[in-house]
């Protein structure tokens, strides 16, 4: 029996020569020797294996040594060898490695009863000897089972100790006996002792290889990499996956700081670098946050973590630390701040409950919406802010629809703390969890309340009228077609009352549209106040009224509600302009069934019988007749002709009507007033022509045509060297106040070549009622261009001295009808006077219309008048006599 202690001296040489001397990388393979040949020494096989394991790779291993335990065995003359290794932490079973030339049939046996009963050979190797034992000798029960399970008279054992304690043993079959020398041995000893070397480096390099696997994935899982910085030599490594986070290529594993901080997005570069010089210089670990530009350009937030390695006198000599990609996490903080300040600014109440309903959390526009704080509806069930309105059936409705479709949407009423019940717009949300069961819902409403007035607000002027708060055309055309369908049924008449106010343009143009509009609000004041509840009175527009009267008998029924609604006129209206004022109204009736069957016949016939009341000299009503149809159906055509007519050439017609000095009787100026040659009808006057343009619009039209044919008429005399005379063009108020009057004129004058003192616009008061900007632009516009500014029939509406200052008049025309009563009474001696006299106050030049003879001229010439126009001069001529006019 030996030691089997290696010889330490022999063991430190071999393994320190091989280790420095053998630098190669290619592995050199132990291979059995013939038995032909000479078997090399032990020693000699030592340094071989040795130089073999030094390279052999994990696949390989096993291999490798059961190669060397047959060299071994061949060595000793034994049968077979068999390397048995214990597990680690004596968990598992024991490695059996066999090698030899002789390997018994039933090796497999024998090795399956050496591992099973472990602790019979395990005893022997804690005696740390090598033993070469056999039946003739003294031996133990555990030698028996030794040499039994081994199947061999003679076994050499070699022990192999572990970290602690027994690690293995080396077992040999020899046929016969054998003694072992000391170095034999010490060098077995020594064979087995590197073998499990071997094999716990192998293990080892398995656990770090798979820890290193396990890193590598732990770091690809939570998006971290490492790192260490050889803070001495300038050097940074990476790990792969810290690599993959700065997207750079993965051979690149080492770069500087300059490197590093070339990454470090420009806004964080001061603050990354002062933390990173403070832990270099305290020694103090590193932890922040900072955003880097990687290689491809892409923005990232970093969460970097750092240690300190410092030497003995305290300085820095490296770092270490991690850095993890928190981009999503950053994301994902900011879409939950954002969510925070959404929920808690919103002007939406939230409301948020758990899967049984209890709330959870709400919002501060939820309170403000219920008046409920806070503390007081958390942890209570919603159910507290119904309203009662809705039964069980809703609510199941409502629930499988969030069921089924993950959301409820729609409009309900809740109620608030106050019991007060309010509309709100309503979305529910189911919010489930990871195993797709409900966990929460959410809950997002509007209160409608404003929205329901707003609604009921447009409902009303949808149907009503917005100045009198009467029905309007919309809800005027329901009620009517009720009324007919009952009228059916019942056999009773309908009438309607189309009403329309007389002259009430003049009001506007005169004294504005708010004192129009306090005439219409008292007019249908009266009229809703006087007649029925049954009858329907409507504004469509303007001033335009209808009555509809139900359950008629007759049409002296209607004929009497006619008579009424002008008795309500009787009294003078206040339009709020200091003055009081009468109006008179013209009406059209017509009957259902009698004048139509239709609301739309019915309302037409309506419209000409009140057209035909205003032909019959207004203030009256009229019942509607088969024959004013096609007086509409003329006024209809008459309106195509004219906008024929303003396509040719030849129709339309300026005629010239003379204005005379009257100190001089020179002739100064003259009017230029429109006459329609009509092709088949001959000359269509003015007063038939022009109201017909205006209900067709034409009279924008009318206007440009008539300053384009007197510009072309001014440009013929002023070529002909002429002596300057004023040419007036009468402009509407629409056409005034519209803008692009100014531009026109421009066009005109540059076009036309003339002097544009020739010419001189005549407006109504209307036009300069209301001051506003496009007004005040079209008044600048002409004083630039140089052309003058009359009002026509001053004195027939709202005369004020104020615009006339701030308009800058440049002549006042006394209308026809102060002139006309000269020589009739002393009102119109006096208003007529008083134009003179406040056109010479204000430096005005002033014209007297409709001259008819000669006591009204002396009249007006003994008063100043400067200038006249009318019959007893010139009637209007066409140009042609204009022209010998002008040159008599």
């Amino acid at each position: 029996m030996k030691s089997n202690q290696p010889s330490i001296e022999l063991w430190q040489n071999t393994w320190n020569k091989l280790v420095a001397t053998e630098a190669c990388d290619d592995r050199q393979q132990v291979t059995p020797i013939a038995e032909d040949q000479n078997l090399l020494p032990l020693d000699q096989l030592l340094e071989r294996c040795i130089k073999v394991f030094l390279t052999t790779r994990s696949e390989v291993l096993e291999s490798d040594l059961s190669i060397a335990v047959s060299q071994l065995s061949m060595q000793l003359g034994a049968d077979y060898g068999l390397l048995l290794i214990c597990p680690e932490q004596k968990q598992g079973q024991p490695l059996a490695i066999p090698g030899g030339t002789y390997l018994p049939t039933d090796l497999q046996r024998n090795i399956r009863s050496l591992v099973g009963n472990a602790d019979q050979w395990c005893q022997l190797v804690s005696e740390r000897l090598v033993k070469v034992i056999d039946r003739q000798s003294d031996i133990d029960h555990r030698e028996q089972f030794l040499l039994n399970a081994m199947a061999a008279d003679t076994v050499i054992m070699v022990p192999i100790m572990g970290r602690t304690d027994a690690g293995g043993c080396l077992f040999f079959s020899v046929s016969e006996r054998r003694a072992i020398s000391d170095s034999e041995a010490s060098l077995l000893s020594t064979f087995a002792q590197l073998f499990f070397l071997v094999l716990d480096r192998s293990r080892m390099v398995d656990r770090l290889e798979r820890r290193e696997q396990l890193l590598e994935r732990t770091e690809r899982l939570a998006n971290i990499g490492s790192w260490s910085d050889d803070v001495l030599n300038n050097c940074i490594t990476f790990t792969k996956h810290a690599a993959e986070i700065f997207e750079i290529d993965p051979d690149i594993q080492k770069i500087t700081l300059d490197d590093y901080f070339q990454f470090v997005h420009p806004e964080d570069k001061d603050r990354v670098a002062r933390v990173l010089q403070h832990s270099v210089e305290s020694g103090e670990p590193s932890d922040m946050i900072y955003r880097i530009i990687t290689a491809q350009g892409n923005e990232k937030y970093i969460h970097g973590l750092g240690e300190v390695l410092q030497d003995d006198q305290g300085k820095t000599i490296a770092r270490s630390g991690s850095v993890q990609d928190i981009s999503e996490q950053q994301a994902k903080e900011r879409r939950l701040n954002q969510s925070v300040v959404v929920f808690e600014s919103t002007m939406e109440g939230i409301v948020i409950t758990d899967a049984r309903s209890c709330i959870e959390a709400v919002n501060p526009a939820f309170c403000q919406i219920t008046g409920y704080k806070e503390e007081e509806i958390i942890g209570r069930p919603i159910s507290i802010l119904k309203s009662g309105q809705y039964g069980s059936d809703f609510y199941r409705s409502m629930y499988q629809a969030i069921e089924d479709q993950g959301y409820w949407r729609g409009e309900i009423w809740n109620r608030k703390k106050t019991g007060e019940i309010f509309p709100e717009w309503l979305t529910i949300t189911a919010v489930r969890d990871g195993n797709n069961r409900v966990s929460h819902y959410v809950g997002v409403f509007s209160d409608m309340s404003k929205i329901k007035e707003s609604e009921q607000q447009l409902e009303h002027l949808s149907y009503y009228d917005s100045i009198t708060n009467l029905p309007n055309r919309a809800l005027l055309l329901s009620r009517l077609e009720n009324a007919l369908e009952k009228a059916r049924t019942s056999q009773r008449k309908v009438g309607l009352i189309a009403i329309d106010l007389d002259h009430f343009k003049h009001i506007n143009d005169s004294l504005g549209h708010p004192a129009g509009d306090r005439l219409l609000q008292e007019f249908a004041h009266r009229l809703r106040r006087r007649l029925r509840d049954s009858d329907t009175v409507a504004r469509l527009g303007g001033d335009d009224f209808m009555v509809v009267l139900e359950d008629v008998v007759s049409s002296e029924q209607v004929q009497s509600v006619s008579a009424i609604i002008k008795g309500l006129l009787e009294q003078p209206f206040d339009a709020g302009v200091g003055q009081e004022l009468y109006i008179s109204v013209s009406m059209g009736i017509t009957l259902f069934p009698d004048h139509g069957s239709s609301v739309t016949q019915l309302l037409s016939n309506a419209d000409v019988a009140v057209f035909k009341a205003k032909q019959e000299g207004r203030n009256r009503h009229q019942f509607y007749t088969n024959d004013m149809t096609q007086a509409a159906s003329d006024r209809l055509e008459l309106g195509n002709q004219l906008r024929k007519a303003l396509q040719r050439e030849d129709e339309l017609q300026l005629y010239y009507q003379p204005q005379v000095c009257l100190q001089t009787g020179q002739l100064i100026g003259a009017e230029a007033l429109m006459r329609w040659h009509h092709p088949t009808e001959g000359i269509i006057p003015p007063g038939r022509f022009l109201p017909v343009a205006e209900d067709n619009g034409l009279m924008p039209e009318l206007d440009a045509w008539a300053l384009r044919s007197a510009c072309s008429t001014l440009a013929r005399w002023q070529s002909a060297g002429n002596q300057p005379i004023s040419v007036a063009v009468n402009i509407t108020q629409p056409t005034f106040v519209a803008g692009g009057l100014v531009e026109l004129l421009q066009r005109l004058l540059n076009e036309f070549s003339i002097d544009a003192s020739w010419l001189e616009l005549e407006i109504t008061e209307g036009a300069l009622l209301e001051p506003t900007p496009q007004v005040l632009d079209t008044i600048a516009g002409l004083k630039s261009l140089g052309i003058s500014l009359a009002i026509d029939d001053f004195g027939t509406g709202y005369s004020s001295l104020a615009y006339l200052h701030r308009y800058q008049v440049d002549k006042l025309k006394i209308d026809r009808s102060f002139v006309n009563s000269i020589e009739e009474d002393d009102e119109g001696r006096v208003i007529t006077t008083t134009i003179i006299s406040l056109a010479k106050g204000l430096g005005l030049k002033v014209l007297a219309e409709g001259v008819e003879t000669e006591s009204q001229l002396v009249f007006l010439r003994d008063n100043q008048c400067e200038s006249y126009q009318g019959f007893y001069f010139s009637r209007p001529v066409p140009v042609v006599q204009m022209e010998e006019l002008m040159g008599q």
